[in-house]
């Protein structure tokens, strides 16, 4: 994937820098945030960024190995992308990091997710990374760090990665797919500043599909006739109810800032005049938005999905036309 400048425009790259001037560098950083992707090419950079002579020039063979993941001391895990790090892995790890590195003055060894490593797996780290060799770094990432225990965590130096900002995410997206600049707003505006979400929407045959639908349920639900068909449509995108609802709460939201006329909030402007003359009033749109978290936080906790479907399409109906 063609990622451009993000490293170099990254909270990570200041950090990188003032470490790397100070000679402060710490034996071990854990980026987290919400971006698999971007957190796993921040690690990648990283090295680069320690190792690279010339300043993360990306042609030197430091640069070159380290992108095709073929540099001797720059090990990355797991090794392939449907497993997680386990005991085994660990066992290898900590093995390598007590071998001197065979090109450069440092081993980096990156983990990435290493939030679904097994508890066994990062208690097996822990002491490699309460006394460290010299030689080695390790450089983990994590969207959810939470599962992460505590005494990993303290032994290292900890970097909140944010999200990106949408005319990144544009630029991504159009290095990235066959997408034109007309035609790419909806998906930036989708992808919340999330590259792993970006690229999973450009991918997604239904992506368009569900988008839409989400618009005609905002524009169209006028009659009782209409939750039936609706819900229908809904489930008919197996599994994906909560993708459908997550949708649809940024297209209320876009509703609701061009009723409130907080146009410059609105994430996708090609249905400004749509959400104008809709006749849902400001009251109704928040009280929807409300019950559409209600109705998220229902299927996150595993209700039954027809039952929280309806029940929010029938809410939806009777607030719109209680509060015009």
């Amino acid at each position: 994937m063609e990622f451009g400048n993000l490293y170099l425009t990254s909270k990570l790259k200041t950090i990188a820098d003032a470490d790397l001037k100070s000679n402060m560098l710490n034996h071990a950083y854990l980026l987290f945030g919400q971006d698999e992707i971007y957190l796993n090419f921040l690690a990648k950079q990283f090295a680069k960024h320690v190792l690279c002579k010339n300043n993360i020039c990306g042609v030197c063979p430091t640069c070159k190995k380290i992108e095709k993941g073929v540099h001797t001391d720059v090990l990355c895990y797991p090794k392939t992308d449907d497993k997680n790090i386990v005991v085994e892995d660990v066992n290898e790890i900590v093995e390598k990091a007590y071998v001197y590195p065979m090109e450069e003055s440092k081993k980096i060894f990156i983990l990435n997710n290493f939030d679904l490593a097994t508890v066994q797996a990062q208690n097996k780290l822990l002491k490699t990374l309460e006394e460290p060799p010299k030689t080695s770094m390790f450089v983990l990432t994590s969207t959810n760090p939470s599962n992460i225990l505590n005494t990993i965590k303290s032994r290292t130096k900890q970097v909140s990665v944010p999200l990106l900002e949408d005319k990144q995410i544009e630029t991504f997206i159009l290095n990235n797919s066959t997408l034109k600049l007309r035609e790419v707003a909806p998906f930036v505006a989708s992808s919340q500043g999330n590259l792993t979400k970006a690229k999973k929407i450009v991918d997604d045959p239904d992506f368009v599909k569900i988008k839409q639908l989400c618009l005609q349920i905002v524009l169209e639900l006028n009659k009782s006739g209409d939750i039936l068909k609706y819900s229908s449509k809904i489930l008919s995108f197996k599994g994906r109810v909560t993708e459908v609802f997550d949708e649809l709460s940024l297209v209320l939201l876009d509703c609701l800032y061009c009723k409130l006329n907080l146009l410059e909030r609105v994430s996708n402007n090609q249905n400004i005049n749509e959400f104008l003359s809709s006749n849902f009033s400001v009251k109704a749109l928040k009280l929807v938005y409300e019950e559409l978290l209600n109705s998220q936080y229902k299927l996150k906790n595993n209700c039954n999905v027809n039952v929280v479907v309806d029940n929010f399409l029938i809410t939806m109906l009777e607030v719109k036309h209680k509060w015009k």
